[in-house]
């Protein structure tokens, strides 16, 4: 089964999450019982619930709401809950991505708003980039846990190369967002401060999860001389019966 994208999110269980824990963010709210009320909560040990629970885990990342959806949702497997960090963390990125395009459009110096500034426009699209990049091998993961469940063959290497890929995201994305903003992106008012120190320990988890980066790295090597080459080895990942060597 070729890895082709999950399709796309279902909008009513988007909507019903984001309003859940945009208002557990900002005032408080139950949304932990909201999203109970969703059915969500048991819903991982059927991996073809990954898309609806995907979305609950973004939602939750975005709004920085102080409850941890992928450590519910994953029921204490490793697979599970690696994957679950990797679309906080993407989602994450995406909110602090966000939060500084709209500062430097309303924020002005000498006359000018940030936005039109080159040197912030250069900031934030290699933030972008990053995102993306981190984004297209966590829908990768996804897929393969979507379809073929935790146990697929193929899906630890997938894992191991979004691990990767999110690590230096995070450090890109951490530093422009903060470039552009300054000093108020630092004050716990202000909501890039939640998606900053969410982010950090996002990683840190994941990270701890596959076995560092450098664990990673060198899952990634021996199975991709097991299979002969570097290109054997991606080829193997996304086509049937791919293993990680």
């Amino acid at each position: 089964m070729n890895l082709a994208p999950i399709p796309v999110q279902d909008e009513l269980v988007h909507d019903a999450a984001t309003r859940a824990f945009a208002n557990m963010a900002q005032k408080g709210g139950d949304a932990l019982g909201a999203v109970k009320q969703l059915g969500f909560a048991d819903a991982l040990p059927d991996h073809e619930a990954w898309p609806q629970a995907a979305t609950v885990i973004r939602a939750q990342a975005r709004a920085a709401a102080p409850v941890d959806m992928a450590e519910i949702l994953s029921g204490g497997d490793a697979a599970a809950l690696s994957l679950g960090r990797l679309l906080q963390i993407c989602a994450g990125m995406e909110a602090a991505l966000d939060l500084s395009l709209k500062y430097v459009q309303d924020r002005k110096q000498f006359g000018r708003a940030l936005a039109q500034f080159q040197a912030i426009q250069h900031q934030l699209a290699i933030a972008a980039e990053e995102i993306a990049a981190c984004g297209a091998a966590t829908d990768l993961a996804l897929a393969c846990a979507a379809r073929e469940g935790h146990a697929s063959p193929r899906l630890p290497a997938l894992l191991d190369g979004a691990t990767l890929v999110a690590g230096r995201a995070v450090d890109v994305v951490y530093e422009n967002c903060h470039q552009v903003h300054g000093a108020i992106g630092f004050t716990q008012e202000y909501a890039l401060h939640r998606h900053s120190l969410d982010l950090l320990r996002w990683r840190a988890e994941l990270q701890k999860l596959r076995g560092g980066e450098l664990g990673c790295a060198e899952r990634l090597g021996d199975w991709a001389l097991a299979g002969g080459s570097l290109w054997r080895g991606v080829v193997s990942a996304m086509s049937p019966g791919g293993k990680n060597g």
